[in-house]
């Protein structure tokens, strides 16, 4: 949702939006086997792959993440630590055969960044872009308020609102469980699926970090959520336990 008088520019707008996360699904999916990390989980075992800018640049801000996150965002399907990136010559390595890489737990979030840049280039000050209730940016405040206002509700009881939230030039990542989708976030330490009947919400200034956040906090528990948590200022977190 655009708060724009002008339609021109409202449309030049979707039209880069819509240009932009193209783009970034033949960077981030891995199904798609004309996306850079389809080639790189093909070929990184036997080789060493060369990567671009961005992708490694994205991968940099994971093993970021794996650090702050005490291990619980991962975006291999194995362990992270068995991914050698070389950032002299920009390479990527796998150092054992079955590691893979799976940008579904923050793709999104990073996608999110990358639009709000071209809200922002095109003075859009009022918007709401929301992929799925689940990733959300809200820049601004809706034209009838001074805020963004996003239900939480849940999905063991349809039609249950637990909380409402406000946004205003804040990202907002929601991460949980729900009846036909218990089996979809992995504690990378064990292995293990997180079957918790809970979500999480996080509110950061950074879509990225939400993302990852929201992810890993849904893994951790309470005393691990407070040594996370210490390490990025201003993130906003709320646990429901459904």
């Amino acid at each position: 949702v655009f708060i724009e008088t002008d339609k021109a520019l409202c449309e030049l707008v979707w039209q880069k939006t819509v240009a932009e996360l193209l783009r970034l699904d033949k960077m981030f999916n891995r199904f798609d086997i004309e996306s850079e990390i389809y080639s790189v989980n093909l070929r990184a075992a036997n080789e060493s792959v060369i990567a671009s800018e961005e992708l490694m640049s994205v991968l940099m801000s994971c093993r970021r993440y794996l650090n702050l996150s005490l291990g619980l965002f991962d975006v291999t399907l194995s362990d992270f630590n068995l991914v050698d990136l070389d950032t002299e010559h920009q390479t990527i390595l796998f150092c054992e055969k079955n590691v893979s890489i799976d940008f579904g737990a923050c793709a999104k979030g990073y996608a999110l960044d990358k639009v709000k840049q071209v809200l922002v280039e095109a003075d859009i000050k009022d918007a709401l872009i929301d992929f799925g209730n689940s990733s959300v940016l809200a820049l601004g405040h809706h034209p009838f308020g001074d805020c963004w206002k996003i239900s939480v509700e849940n999905p063991f009881r349809p039609g249950e609102i637990i909380d409402e939230i406000e946004l205003r030039d804040v990202a907002l990542s929601i991460s949980g469980n729900m009846p036909t989708h218990l089996k979809h976030i992995v504690n990378p330490r064990t292995h293990q699926f997180i079957e918790d009947k809970k979500i999480v919400s996080v509110i950061t200034q950074n879509s990225f970090d939400a993302e990852a956040l929201s992810t890993a906090l849904m893994i951790a528990n309470h005393e691990e959520q407070e040594k996370i948590l210490s390490h990025f200022d201003h993130a906003s977190f709320k646990e429901y336990i459904l």
